[in-house]
């Protein structure tokens, strides 16, 4: 494993148990109805798409430092679509639980995201 996976496994991993103990917090102390059963799942669906891509997306660098934007731009764009497939799916399946897995959802979107791209930023990978 090359130090920049290395790197980033470790601060993906260490993201991922800071959000767990959040979510266990959450589990805890904010009532049953406003909570998706979901949420532990998704924690580990974003962490799994979030090192994936990683490992896409420095294979492309390797490969070609000059086609970096264009697979970043793809891969954002394949993640969205799997991202939209994936709420939507669940939202026509659990109807009762759509709100809640969609707001979940989009706030560990939005903490995977930042995460993602202020490494690329810090580490210029």
């Amino acid at each position: 494993m090359n130090q920049k996976l290395s790197i980033f496994s470790r601060q993906l991993f260490l993201l991922a148990l800071i959000t767990g103990i959040i979510i266990t917090g959450v589990y805890f102390f904010v009532p049953q109805q406003y909570v998706s059963p979901a949420l532990p799942f998704l924690l580990v669906f974003f962490t799994a798409a979030t090192l994936l891509s990683f490992r896409f997306l420095q294979k492309k660098l390797e490969a070609s430092p000059t086609g970096f934007v264009t697979a970043f731009m793809a891969n954002s764009m394949i993640r969205l679509i799997l991202y939209l497939a994936v709420i939507v799916v669940y939202a026509l399946t659990n109807r009762p639980d759509s709100v809640n897995f969609i707001i979940s959802f989009f706030i560990l979107y939005l903490v995977f995201t930042a995460f993602e791209v202020s490494f690329f930023l810090r580490k210029k990978v």
